[in-house]
């Protein structure tokens, strides 16, 4: 048991040693790397650098409301497309009522208009009818 923490104890002692040692390398590197120098930008560079940026972030924020226009746009078309086929699905079917009932109006005058089924018809019938009704008895009674 002691031979376990002794290897596990020496396992971290490495472990840090090797943490140190590359910390080191790490920290001469960097200190060799760091400059010191200063540069030095005129005023008027600077001036036209802040004000090219304040130019990028005005165009940026037009061109970004202009996208949004366009967006809005568009789906207002979308939303338009879909109600004009709606309503062109609408005149389809309201196309084939009219059509139904043309066909059922066809039909009610075709019934309807048949020679012997107008009124006078009837009435001259009837009275043909009651003409020879009384010429036939006038016949058939003795005088």
């Amino acid at each position: 048991m002691l031979r376990k923490q002794l290897t596990v104890s020496r396992k971290n002692i490495e472990k840090n040693n090797m943490k140190r040692i590359l910390l080191m390398l790490l920290m001469t590197v960097t200190l060799n790397c760091y400059s010191q120098e200063i540069i030095e930008i005129p005023q008027e560079e600077l001036n036209e650098f802040f004000l090219a940026i304040d130019t990028l972030k005005e165009q940026d924020s037009i061109k970004t409301t202009l996208i949004y226009d366009l967006e809005s746009q568009i789906r207002n078309y979308e939303m338009l497309s879909k109600q004009d086929s709606i309503l062109l699905n609408y005149r389809k079917q309201e196309v084939n009522l009219l059509k139904d009932q043309i066909k059922l109006y066809d039909d009610r005058l075709n019934q309807v208009d048949k020679w012997y089924k107008k009124p006078w018809v009837g009435v001259v019938g009837g009275v043909v009818g009651t003409l020879i009704t009384i010429h036939v008895i006038d016949y058939s009674l003795p005088r």
